[in-house]
């Protein structure tokens, strides 16, 4: 009997699947600095032919695609392809490349209401009914109130007497981010049924992060007292570095609080109980939950040395998360004289990065201050998981970057003698004048959607961080080779990134990602 017909009753029968039509508007971007902004080539066509797959993806197709769990990716590479400036043709052939292998969409057992929404969190059977029931409260309370209240709200995560309750901001982060991506689609595009389909996919997942979350998390004054040991080392740290007469000891904002992330992956990395097989085995399947295990409680130590304490520091933590997740994913995966390896699990800390900015201007300010953290949280947590790589600035920048190194022959132009910038007498002869225009162009027409994903965060973190010169991290951090890291950080690793996957557009097979994990030297060879 098939799961659809074994849940199928007179009542259920009567209901439809889909949200409908109100909950998959064209998309609407705002114009906040720090959010992403759509590329040229967007048109009414390719807005329209969005708004109807994601209405037919949601009336088709459940959010898990096997009784593993595995997420539906459907509407990700929808809106990344969009938001990319992409043509319908692209649009129309990512949704049947995803639709093959979808799960049908299928009635739950029963209803979710406000009385029971508690009662069946982590069962993936009810994700319909969970649907329904945010698409319900969103209809009655708006959605920021709707997210506040079922992910950041006490009620929402702890039990009346303070103890881990419903965990639902474990659940938002965990499923290797998938909720929170879901979600953050909602805020960035404001079609508020990503938003319903998020919140069940949430309530729906697992929590994987118990020791990351404790209830003294969610408790906001306390994370704010708690806080002064920290500020009273950060200002001998700054002091000190004052003594030093280092001429960029003022550079560190005066209004940020707790430690820098960098300076907390400096610590973690001296760490010897975080090595490379002291959290997990290079053969295990469980890497991850095998390190929540043995030591989730000792990153948590080390999470709760960063800091959200004021509206004003949001957009330097926002800055952070950025770097923080993009050299743990870029750095991660190179070594000198290696293949550069691209690391699944990694990859989606850059690519749920981008949805931080859009979330926040939708959250209170003690909300904000939970994802800020969360998300700083799963970093340090995947990234220990993965063997806890190095993060080798000085060999990175110690060595020239070759771009035509990555670049296939495709991609070589044989300018006419009027063109300006290339040519015989130009060192870049060969070489697409603005990287990025080449990249995005491959990526689009890249069945990998989290290769597009992926590409499209770091083009968004380049255009807010790109400038970034050698110098502008010191005195900021004690990480080794900080002062060489600069802005050509993130084209960099979409160069790597595009070179592991493929340039298939231009002819190459397609790469793989690497799930091996990437801290253990035998590995490597």
């Amino acid at each position: 009997m098939s799961i659809t017909s074994q849940f199928s009753t007179d009542s259920a029968a009567l209901k439809p699947l889909g949200l409908g039509y109100s909950f998959f508007p064209s998309p609407v971007q705002n114009n906040r600095q720090l959010t992403p902004k759509l590329w040229p080539g967007v048109s009414a066509e390719s807005e329209s032919e969005l708004a109807n797959l994601l209405k037919l993806n949601n009336d088709k197709h459940h959010i898990f695609f096997n009784d593993q769990g595995f997420h539906n990716h459907l509407a990700h590479h929808l809106f990344a392809a969009y938001a990319m400036g992409c043509s319908h043709d692209v649009l129309s052939a990512a949704y049947h490349l995803h639709a093959d292998y979808q799960r049908p969409a299928f009635q739950s057992p029963g209803e979710i209401t406000e009385n029971n929404w508690t009662e069946y969190l982590g069962n993936k059977d009810y994700y319909n009914a969970y649907m329904h029931f945010y698409g319900s409260q969103i209809n009655a309370h708006g959605p920021g109130k709707t997210l506040e209240k079922y992910v950041f709200s006490q009620e929402a995560n702890l039990t009346a007497e303070g103890t881990q309750g419903p965990q639902m901001l474990d659940r938002f982060m965990s499923g290797l981010l998938h909720p929170m991506i879901h979600t953050g689609h909602w805020a960035e595009f404001h079609v508020p049924g990503m938003l319903a389909e998020g919140l069940a996919m949430a309530s729906t997942t697992s929590p994987d992060f118990l020791d990351l979350f404790p209830p003294d998390f969610f408790d906001y004054e306390t994370q704010q007292s708690g806080s002064v040991q920290s500020l009273l080392n950060e200002a001998v740290t700054r002091i000190r570095r004052l003594s030093l007469n280092n001429p960029h000891s003022s550079s560190r904002s005066p209004f940020t609080s707790g430690a820098h992330s960098l300076d907390i992956l400096h610590r973690m990395l001296q760490d010897p109980t975080l090595a490379a097989g002291k959290t997990c085995q290079p053969d295990s399947d469980r890497k991850f939950r095998d390190t929540m295990n043995s030591s989730g409680e000792k990153i948590r130590e080390y999470a709760k040395m960063w800091q959200v304490e004021s509206e004003r520091e949001v957009p330097e933590k926002l800055e952070e998360i950025a770097w923080l997740a993009t050299l743990v994913y870029g750095l991660g995966g190179w070594r000198k004289g290696k293949a550069f390896r691209s690391d699944f699990f990694l990859l989606h800390l850059v690519t749920s990065s981008i949805f931080i900015p859009s979330l926040i201007t939708h959250l209170s300010f003690p909300s904000q201050s939970a994802l800020l953290r969360a998300q700083l949280s799963v970093i340090l947590g995947w990234w220990v998981s993965r063997g806890r790589p190095s993060i080798p600035l000085e060999d990175y920048y110690s060595l020239e970057f070759d771009p035509s190194s990555f670049i296939p022959k495709a991609l070589q132009v044989h300018p006419d003698k009027s063109a300006i910038g290339v040519g015989k007498n130009i060192k870049t002869t060969n070489l697409p004048s603005n990287m990025w225009f080449a990249i995005i162009e491959s990526t689009l027409n890249h069945p990998e959607e989290h290769l597009l994903k992926n590409q499209r965060s770091l083009a968004h973190f380049d255009h807010l961080y790109g400038k970034t010169p050698q110098g502008y991290f010191e005195g900021k951090t004690d990480l080794e080779g900080a002062e060489m890291l600069d802005g050509t950080l993130f084209w960099r690793v979409a160069l790597h990134t595009q070179k592991a996957l493929g340039w298939v557009r231009e002819g190459e097979p397609q790469g793989s990602f690497d799930r091996a994990g990437l801290g253990w030297d035998h590995l490597w060879e």
